[in-house]
């Protein structure tokens, strides 16, 4: 993953690790240990392109409908 600039400041982020959580169809979804961009300066953070598209596999297949804990490295095995 490559480093990006803030959009909120523009100072540079660094890629964390974190449990990200979005809603999908009125249910949060979390998922473990996913990659994201965090700015130390605003203390912003953004989920990655490699994080959303986990999401997007999840919310495609319906899984969400399933399951509310998932756990990206495995997630990004199937998509990737």
């Amino acid at each position: 993953m490559r480093i990006i600039k803030c959009l909120i400041c523009g100072r540079n982020t660094s890629v964390h690790s974190i449990n990200a959580q979005k809603k999908l169809r009125g249910k949060i979804i979390t998922l473990t240990n996913a990659p994201v961009y965090y700015c130390s300066a605003c203390k912003e953070t953004f989920l990655s392109k490699e994080t959303q598209d986990v999401f997007r596999y999840i919310q495609d297949r319906s899984l969400e409908y399933k399951y509310i804990l998932f756990d990206y490295d495995d997630m990004s095995k199937k998509l990737y």
